[in-house]
């Protein structure tokens, strides 16, 4: 149920991000979107090695050389096993977010072709299995829903093209009740 509520949240955001631009930049030919692939890396004290890095957003124009528009990700961080006497447990991480964010698309600023930063909603997840004894595992699980920042520079090329391709380096940073999660992810971006 607390899922349900914080995507309801993440939905509400993105409508009202979209319902607040001016209707010529609603418009489905200002419309722009990307979607991208790749790994990611969680840094908590002994995170796992990271894995697989999903995500995609649109953007409308803001006005000069911004955009803004709401962006989802999700990551699979991997897994770990962690031992306590004779008792053993499997902890499985990954995290949903959900964002809005402002880009900057720079004029003259090297490789880099978009710059994006802005709030998030960050659903947090270390799942436990274990054959026995969860009870002396349960501090090492993780569910909770919280506020975070997701940001992220994308390398690629600023020439108009149906289908631009490029680097996309991000963060992403939860804060949790007990802790801060903060992601990093290198992901192959295609922008259309």
């Amino acid at each position: 149920m607390r899922r349900f509520g914080c995507a309801t949240s993440a939905a509400a955001i993105a409508a009202g991000l979209l319902l607040g631009l001016p209707a010529e930049s609603r418009a489905l030919g200002e419309m722009n979107g990307h979607l991208s692939v790749g790994v990611s890396q969680l840094f908590v004290s002994d995170s796992p090695g990271g894995s697989l890095s999903v995500g995609g957003g649109l953007d409308a124009p803001l006005g000069g050389q911004f955009r803004i528009g709401p962006a989802i990700g999700y990551h699979l961080l991997g897994s770990r096993t962690v031992d306590r006497g004779s008792l053993n447990a499997n902890v499985d991480y990954s995290v949903f977010e959900a964002a809005a964010l402002l880009h900057w698309l720079p004029p003259r600023l090297g490789p880099v072709g978009r710059v994006s930063a802005g709030p998030a909603l960050f659903l947090a997840s270390a799942e436990l299995s274990t054959s026995g004894g969860a009870a002396a595992f349960s501090d090492l699980a993780v569910g909770e829903a919280v506020p975070g920042l997701a940001y992220e520079v994308t390398l690629m090329r600023r020439a108009p093209a149906p289908v631009r391709v490029g680097l996309e380096l991000g963060g992403r940073t939860g804060f949790l009740a007990s802790t801060t999660w903060t992601v990093a992810s290198a992901r192959l971006a295609f922008h259309y």
